[in-house]
């Protein structure tokens, strides 16, 4: 959910994948900000939080791999950890405490859920989204981040490919137990969400090993790409008009095309040969892109924040006046914080990702997930 300093990456730089980026978080937008069910039947933010998901999965597991073996895994997991934390705590730290502070999304009683990246396992057991309900996927992260690292790092190569196949499938089986009578908010956790990180990570296999050649072939074909992005939604609206067996369209099926569709996409930008991508590199998009992570974490207080300040809505026409306006504020404030968190504090916390573990023998730095 975020972007580094081109300079301090030991990837290459692909603007359609910051572009990318930019539009998982926007569709996040459309879904918490509008409030409009018809909209919300599209599920842009599942989309959107699942493009994330394998974005993340794809650039962890490549750096993992592309650092596999260049020094001790100690030495591996501190350096790896410690960039982690230094791209994601400060923005988290800053965004919880000034919710602290405004008294909103009950974070005076619940920061410490929140700092010890539980909101997903207090989702799952409370059974509601809290107003901090969003930081659930950066739970998700963190826990994929803790058990992927001495997979990639440890486990011998020819197990590699094997464990991103389990992943894969563990989740859809995970997630049947909804249509069978678990609580649909089991979802949230780790091992609901895990085929869309697997799927990136079988992608960052793909694009190295010989032996995948052929699902690189596929990926690449734009009949292939395009045909799962139509599927994806049509598939994703079928549970908002009625369609059979909807429960296991919506929590096993519909999942599994998202994160497909977002595989085919994500291996698109990285060719950056599709002409019909190609705005995705639009500098706007790839802006937005790099600060997309404080976009996300602070986006879901912004009304909570307004709440308190802004009065309360007219009836009739001018309701819908009032609407308009306050989701355009709600927008300004949001990209005004994510912009100043990026320069203010994000981008100065990046500078020090090599100074606390020496550099590998392979160059550089990481890009963020």
């Amino acid at each position: 959910m975020s972007g580094d300093n081109p300079a301090t990456r030991s990837l290459p730089w692909y603007p359609r994948l910051d572009g990318l980026r930019g539009v998982a978080v926007l569709l996040v937008f459309v879904e918490h900000f509008t409030y409009n069910e018809v909209i919300r039947s599209f599920s842009p933010g599942m989309i959107g939080v699942k493009f994330f998901f394998v974005l993340s999965g794809f650039l962890i597991t490549s750096i993992l791999l592309s650092e596999r073996g260049t020094a001790p895994a100690s030495l591996l997991a501190r350096r790896f950890y410690w960039r982690r934390a230094l791209r994601l705590l400060p923005a988290f730290w800053v965004a919880i405490a000034l919710s602290a502070a405004l008294g909103i999304a009950n974070m005076r009683s619940d920061a410490w859920v929140h700092l010890l990246y539980l909101s997903n396992v207090q989702i799952a057991i409370r059974e509601f989204w809290s107003g901090g309900g969003h930081l659930w996927t950066l739970s998700v992260e963190e826990h994929f981040y803790l058990f992927w690292f001495p997979i990639i790092i440890l486990a011998p190569r020819r197990c590699l490919l094997p464990a991103v196949l389990a992943a894969l499938a563990a989740a859809p089986l995970f997630r049947t137990a909804i249509p069978l009578g678990a609580s649909p908010f089991i979802e949230v956790l780790l091992p609901g969400q895990l085929d869309s990180l697997a799927a990136g990570a079988l992608l960052a296999f793909t694009v190295r090993e010989p032996a995948l050649a052929w699902l690189d072939r596929l990926l690449l074909r734009p009949a292939v790409m395009w045909g799962s992005v139509l599927v994806m939604l049509v598939m994703t609206w079928a549970p908002a008009v009625g369609f059979e067996d909807i429960a296991f369209i919506r929590w096993v099926l519909v999942p599994m095309l998202i994160s497909a569709a977002g595989v085919c996409i994500v291996r698109s930008c990285i060719a950056g040969q599709d002409p019909i991508l190609a705005w995705l590199a639009d500098p706007r998009l790839v802006h937005i892109g790099k600060i997309s992570y404080g976009l996300y974490v602070f986006h879901y207080f912004v009304p909570q924040a307004m709440f308190l300040v802004l009065p309360p809505m007219p009836e009739g026409a001018l309701g819908m006046a009032f609407k308009i306006a306050r989701l355009l504020l709600w927008i300004a404030v949001t990209f005004a914080l994510a912009e100043l968190s990026w320069r203010l504090v994000e981008r100065p916390a990046l500078r020090l990702k090599n100074r606390a573990t020496p550099r590998p023998p392979a160059s550089g730095a990481d890009v963020a997930g």
